[in-house]
C-alpha cells in the first residue's frame, strides 16, 4: 500500500510552494483537484496545455504521483439539465487525468438532506446511472478508471446501493473511492463492524483507493471531526483487509493540519506496515 494526501488541505497555493511543501513533508501522491488546490485556477475551464506541462514537470520534480485526480461535481443532482452540466465538467476533467497519468478521476454525488423522501432518492440515483454510464463509456474509450464515492448523506449512500450501481454499470472502468468515515453516522458508527463486512461485500473488488480521516461521537452524540490518534473509525479493520485483498492501494489523508503532516504520515506508514 501507499500513502497519500489530498492536496487542497495545503490551502491553495503557487504550484511550486505546493508540491514542494507535499514532497518535504513525506508525501509523493496526491488526490489533485486543480481548482480547489492551484492558486490562480477557479474552475477546470481555466485550466490550459501551459498548466498541463506546468503540473507535469513539477510531479517529475518532486517525484508526485495522481492516483485519484479529484472532479467534485453532482452526478446526481435532480434537475436533468444543471446535471449534465456537471457531466460536462467531468468529461473534460478526464482528459486532463489522463494527460496527467492519473490512475483514476474520482467524484462524490449529490449531497441530500436527511427529510429527503424515497422517491427523491431514487429519481436522483436513476439520474446517477445515467450520468456514470456517459463518464465510464468516455473511460473505456480513453483508458481511464472513473472512481465514485458513496456517502451517507449522498445519492449514492450504503454499501448496497453501490452495488446495484456496479451492477448497472458492468465496467472494468468503473471503479470506488472508499472513504469509511463518509459512510459512518451518529447511528451506525456503534456497529461499524457490520458496515465494513457489508462494504467489501458489495463493492471491495473494486475499490481503487481509500481515504483516511478523523471522527468520533462528541457529548451530545454527534460526530465531529478529530485527528488520526483519537479516531474512533477502526482503520485498523479497514487496512488490513484492503491490505491483503487490494494491496496496490493508495490511503490518502483527508483534512490533514500541514502542522501535522509528518506526524500524521508516520502514523499511517505504522498502520499499513
Amino acid at each position: 500500500m501507499n500513502i497519500g494526501l489530498r492536496a487542497h488541505d495545503y490551502g491553495k497555493k503557487p504550484l511550486e510552494e505546493l508540491f514542494k511543501r507535499i514532497s518535504d513533508d513525506g508525501f509523493h501522491e496526491i488526490q489533485l483537484a486543480i481548482p480547489k488546490a492551484i492558486e490562480g485556477v477557479n474552475s477546470l475551464e481555466d485550466v490550459d496545455e501551459s498548466l498541463l506541462k506546468d503540473i507535469k514537470l513539477a510531479m517529475e520534480k518532486y517525484d508526485i504521483a495522481i492516483p485519484v485526480f479529484g472532479c467534485y461535481v453532482e452526478l446526481g443532482h435532480l434537475d436533468s439539465i444543471e446535471r449534465q452540466k456537471h457531466v460536462e465538467r467531468f468529461l473534460l476533467g478526464m482528459d486532463f487525468a489522463k494527460y496527467l497519468g492519473a490512475r483514476c478521476i474520482g467524484s462524490e454525488t449529490t449531497h441530500f438532506s436527511m427529510d429527503s423522501t424515497d422517491e427523491e432518492r431514487r429519481i436522483a440515483f436513476e439520474g446517477l446511472v445515467d450520468s456514470v454510464e456517459q463518464i465510464v463509456k468516455k473511460g473505456e474509450e480513453i483508458g481511464l478508471d472513473v472512481a465514485i464515492e458513496p456517502v451517507a448523506l449522498h445519492t449514492l449512500n450504503t454499501p448496497e446501493l453501490t452495488k446495484e450501481l456496479l451492477e448497472r454499470i458492468p465496467s472494468e472502468r468503473l471503479k470506488i473511492i472508499f472513504d469509511p468515515v463518509n459512510l459512518l453516522t451518529s447511528k451506525n458508527i456503534e456497529e461499524q463492524e457490520k458496515l465494513w463486512n457489508r462494504a467489501f461485500d458489495c463493492f471491495g473488488d473494486k475499490i481503487a483507493a481509500l481515504h483516511m480521516k478523523g471522527t468520533r461521537l462528541n457529548e451530545t452524540g454527534e460526530l465531529e471531526k478529530t485527528n488520526l490518534q483519537d479516531n474512533a473509525a477502526n482503520f485498523k479493520r479497514i487496512i488490513d483487509w484492503v491490505k491483503k485483498n487490494k494491496p496496490e492501494t493508495t490511503v490518502l489523508r483527508e483534512e490533514i493540519k500541514p502542522i501535522e503532516a509528518k506526524i500524521d504520515r508516520a502514523f499511517m506508514a505504522e498502520l499499513i506496515k
